[in-house]
Parts: structure tokens; sequence; C-alpha cells
């Protein structure tokens, strides 16, 4: 990846984190924003240098899952088998996700209340791929739900940890939105690569 493509995703992903992280604080904490116009510009202050350290997590995890398919693809040298362990990972994290945050947090209460979070996310990660697949090829599917569920749920750990919905979705949204824009993009970027090259 070229100085120019790494700051083009870096600067925009910054500018998708501190949106997201802005415009949800703006809806689950308006009654932190009253009190005059010093308290309404700190708060959004503190929303915004929140939501570029989210970016910054979130491009580590994405830079993090670059390397690690690189590295896996390398190693196995087979491409299914690679698919296969992904597969298989998504799996143990959604089960991971429900089991363990009810262990955790809800022993008494049913363990079906612990089913929407991880199910909610992994149709998110499932519509994103879909319009990966329309962008690129089917190729993309897997990697993509393993880049948006695997890989956003341990970037998402730290508020999972306090299970303050609050604070999961102050994380989650600027999460989702980097994410998001990070995996649509690289095909993007790639292509302006390769259309420079010719």
């Amino acid at each position: 990846m070229t100085l120019r493509k790494w700051s083009f995703l870096f600067y925009t992903t910054l500018l998708m984190g501190a949106l997201g992280a802005v415009i949800t604080g703006a809806f689950i904490g308006m009654e932190s924003l009253g009190g005059g116009f010093g308290n309404f510009g700190m708060g959004i202050f503190g929303r915004l240098i929140m939501g570029l350290m989210f970016s910054i997590i979130s491009q580590m995890g994405f830079f993090a899952y670059l390397m690690l398919n690189y590295l896996a693809l390398s190693v196995l040298r087979r491409k299914s088998l690679w698919l296969g362990i992904q597969v298989l990972l998504i799996l143990f994290v959604f089960v991971d996700l429900v089991v363990l945050r009810h262990d955790l947090f809800a022993k008494e209460e049913p363990i079906l209340g612990y089913v929407w979070l991880p199910f909610s996310l992994l149709v998110y990660a499932v519509v994103v791929a879909y319009f990966k697949v329309k962008a690129t090829n089917a190729s993309a599917w897997i990697p993509t739900v393993f880049f948006m569920f695997v890989v956003t749920v341990l970037e998402w750990l730290p508020a999972l940890k306090e299970n303050n919905p609050k604070a999961m979705i102050m994380m989650i949204v600027p999460l989702l939105l980097c994410n998001t824009w990070q995996i649509m993009q690289l095909h993007r970027v790639l292509q302006k690569n390769e259309s420079l090259a010719k």
C-alpha cells in the first residue's frame, strides 16, 4: 500500500469515527450537552476525541486482519482451508459472545436474551458482505463477514466488558462505520492503483 493510499484511508476513516461518535453521542447523551455553550462545546469535543480514538482502534484491527490474511494464505497455501478456519472462528466468536456474556452478567436470566446482540452484528456483517460481493466478487463473502464480525467484536471488547448499554452503543457505532468504510474502500483504492500502473 502506497503512502497516498494509506493517507486516504487513514484520514477518511478518522473522519468517519469522529462523525459517528459525535452523532451517536448527540442521541444517547443529550443530558450531558446542556448547561450552556461551554458545556456543549466540551461535550462535543470529548465525543470527537472518543471517535478519533475508536477510529485508530478500527484501523489497527483492519491492518492486523490484512496482515493475518496475508500470513495465513502464505503459510496454509490453500485458500479454501483459510476460508474454512474463518467460518469456524465466526461460529466460535458468536457462541462465545452469547455464552460468556450470559455467564458473566446474567447467570439467572434465559440465555436467549443474549443471542440478539451477536445475531444483529452478524446480520450487519452479512449485509456489508453482500455489498462487497456486488462490488467485487463472490470470494469476498467470508473474509468480509469475518472482518466485520470477528474483528469488530475484538475491537469492541473494552465496552463489552463494562456491559454498559450506552458505552457499548457509543463504541460500536463508530467502529462499524470505520470498519465498513475501510472494507468497502479497499478494492476501490487498489483499483485506482492498478489503473495507474497500466
